[in-house]
């Protein structure tokens, strides 16, 4: 790490910029960003783990093991893995009830495991197991009692079971709960899947989705058009995977284990009640009576906030609550302790910014910028070329590197930030709650 020293020289104080900097890094320090009860809640420990899915193993052996009851409920955890300090393999266990629960991972290396794919999973002893995943912590070194060592056996290919299902074509909602699914390759449908419903015993929706073979995050899917068809051989077009979803602009199909939370995932935009004997003339969306406004473009650096245009020079500061998943300082993993609050600070008329991360042990840095970040596909990407860090002293030190921060008004968002000194490494990945960020304006200077 750079020189940890009091020398005026290396935390320069005559700008206001810089003051309020330090001000923010003294908050820090003296706790204001972390409330005792968030403390309590998030504890982190080396634990020996054991995690397959869907056929493969992905973890096996000494891991994180990571509680915290806001995020995952009594009883939930989270496992993973890190390479050079960056999260590498994960998966969630979110208990739903006691004994119940829904585990999700991350696809690839480096993914957000709570966004991957999901099921639905039951505790036995130290494991969770569902029908696609197995996940189990012990303490290091009390070896694996009762433990078999392999994940619960898939089913057959083209065995059907009980699922919940969503399918959504043009605005109308065609099928919305229980559901028999088939996958056509292992439990997964390797190749694709089909789903069925049924009413009063009698079939009434029928929807396939078939995989590209070159491309697994490509599919087709297709209906049975009405009620009672037969055979899912009208076309709902090209679908890409979105959470347990596949969609397009015209249609939505979703499956779940039974009993599994839906979360957000429904429903894009409220659709209607199923109409299953409406004519297919009569399910297809009314055109709009205007054209739909675009979307609202992401705030540039906030030179402008809440609707009114503060003068050059004002101080604005976003803070946000959420949770901490990844903390690397001058090299060393810090996430144990990763304080579950973040600041974003910038000055009007001024390319000056900062994000600002602490500790519960009263450690805390600044990413710091003098040149204007840019907005590209809705995401804030802002250079950074020095590190202020505070722990007993303060010292401020050259780094080059970016922050990345997607608008944050509209739900949860990943803020990240990456830096590389002369000799060591300073790491962020923060994960906001989703509430409304706050903004504090300081007075023009």
């Amino acid at each position: 790490m750079g020189p940890r020293r009091k020398d005026p020289a290396r935390f320069p104080v005559p700008r206001a910029g810089n003051r309020r900097a330090a001000a923010l890094l003294a908050s820090l320090l003296a706790g204001l960003l972390v409330p005792a009860a968030a403390q309590a809640q998030i504890k982190v420990r080396k634990a020996d783990c054991f995690f397959a899915a869907d056929g493969r193993t992905v973890i096996d052996g000494v891991c994180e093991f990571l509680t915290d009851a806001r995020s995952y409920g009594v009883g939930g955890f989270r496992l993973a893995t890190y390479t050079n300090g960056y999260l590498r393999d994960g998966v969630v266990v979110s208990v739903t009830a006691p004994g119940q629960g829904t585990a999700t991972w991350n696809r690839e290396p480096g993914g957000k495991p709570e966004d991957g794919p999901a099921d639905g999973v039951t505790a036995e002893g130290a494991c969770w197991t569902g029908s696609r995943s197995r996940i189990c912590a012990w303490k290091v070194g009390e070896g694996r009692p009762g433990f078999g060592g392999a994940p619960a056996a898939a089913p057959e290919a083209g065995a059907p079971r009980a699922a919940d299902c969503y399918l959504e074509v043009a605005g109308d909602v065609r099928l919305d709960g229980a559901c028999q699914f088939r996958s056509e390759t292992g439990q997964t449908g390797a190749r694709g899947f089909e789903i069925r419903s049924y009413s009063a015993g009698k079939l009434d929706v029928v929807a396939q989705l078939v995989r590209d073979p070159q491309n697994p995050l490509k599919a087709t899917a297709f209906w049975n058009g009405s009620s009672g068809g037969l055979r899912a051989a009208e076309a709902l077009g090209a679908l890409s995977p979105s959470g347990p979803c596949w969609d397009n602009d015209g249609a939505r199909l979703c499956v779940w284990q039974p009993g599994q939370p839906r979360g957000g995932w429904d429903r894009r935009d409220g659709g209607t009640a199923p109409a299953r004997d409406r004519p297919a003339e009569a399910r297809a969306p009314a055109p709009p009576e205007t054209p739909p406004s675009p979307p609202s473009p992401p705030p540039a650096p906030r030179d402008s906030a809440e609707g009114r245009d503060p003068p050059p020079g004002t101080f604005l500061k976003l803070s946000f609550k959420g949770r901490c998943e990844s903390l690397m300082m001058d090299g060393e993993d810090l996430t144990a302790t990763c304080a579950p609050e973040a600041v974003n600070t910038s000055v009007v008329g001024s390319p000056k910014a900062g994000f600002i991360f602490g500790t519960t042990d009263g450690k805390a840095m600044a990413f710091t910028a003098s040149a204007k970040g840019f907005v590209e596909g809705g995401t804030l990407h802002q250079p950074v070329d020095a590190l202020m860090y505070a722990e007993r002293d303060q010292s401020t030190f050259k780094v080059k590197g970016t922050c990345e921060m997607p608008n944050p008004m509209g739900g949860p968002v990943v803020i990240t930030c990456n830096a590389q000194s002369a000799n060591s490494t300073y790491a962020v990945r923060f994960r906001t709650d989703g509430g409304k960020p706050v903004l504090t304006r300081g007075d023009a200077k």
